[in-house]
């Protein structure tokens, strides 16, 4: 008869199992940490160049740190590289959309006087205009990082990418609807997400996008 062995001792994994779940969190309050920076530097990015002439680069800055730039690096310096190095041309390419923006709001006042038929048909055109609009804004930052094409050439493209990818537009309609309503509910969390967030959804979806047009062609 075999001798009786005592039965192996249960490894115990509760340490590996704690230095597991600590750096999940960690690497959770790092990326939400990376978003509020984000943030600010987009408003500080903006307030540097007036406003007008600062908001566009910021955004286009914004973009390029969050889906290209090294997580493990902290976001100020490859910011403020990006913000200068791409100030010009985000400002040309974003003019249009500053003038759409201007537009569109100057019809949601002229929507408040209007009653009856007419109103009904307005609001129906803009909630059309601004939902393509809001594609093309989703679009914009990534397409001015990756292409370095003419205005006139980026713009047809941008103006179209609604029906060239209705899936991703959909998804973009979505995810800033969403943020939108968030931050109208919750405004302490909209103001902490702001538009890293948004920025960081629909710039994922549009570079899937973009990858796929690019294998295609």
């Amino acid at each position: 008869m075999s001798e009786l062995r005592p039965d192996k001792p249960a490894r115990d994994t509760s340490a590996v199992d704690e230095v597991g779940w600590t750096a999940g969190v960690m690497r959770v309050l790092r990326r939400v940490t990376r978003l509020v920076e984000v943030n600010v530097l987009v408003l500080l990015g903006a307030l540097a160049g007036g406003v007008v002439l600062g908001l566009w680069p910021a955004v286009r800055a914004a973009s390029a740190v969050l889906l290209d730039g090294d997580p493990a690096e902290s976001p100020w310096r490859p910011f403020w590289r990006e913000w200068l190095a791409g100030w010009r041309r985000a400002n040309v390419l974003g003019a249009p959309l500053t003038v759409g923006i201007a537009a569109l709001l100057l019809d949601l006042a002229v929507l408040g006087q209007l009653d009856g038929p007419g109103r009904a048909a307005l609001q129906l055109g803009l909630v059309l205009v601004a939902a393509w609009g809001a594609v093309v804004l989703a679009y914009w930052p990534r397409v001015v990082l990756r292409y370095d094409r003419s205005a006139l050439d980026t713009w047809r493209f941008l103006l179209l990418s609604p029906a060239l990818g209705p899936g991703t537009a959909a998804g973009a309609v979505v995810v800033l609807g969403v943020c939108g309503l968030v931050a109208y509910v919750i405004p302490l969390l909209g103001l902490l997400a702001g538009v890293a967030v948004p920025l960081w959804l629909t710039g994922r979806m549009v570079d899937e996008r973009l990858d796929r047009i690019d294998e295609q062609d």
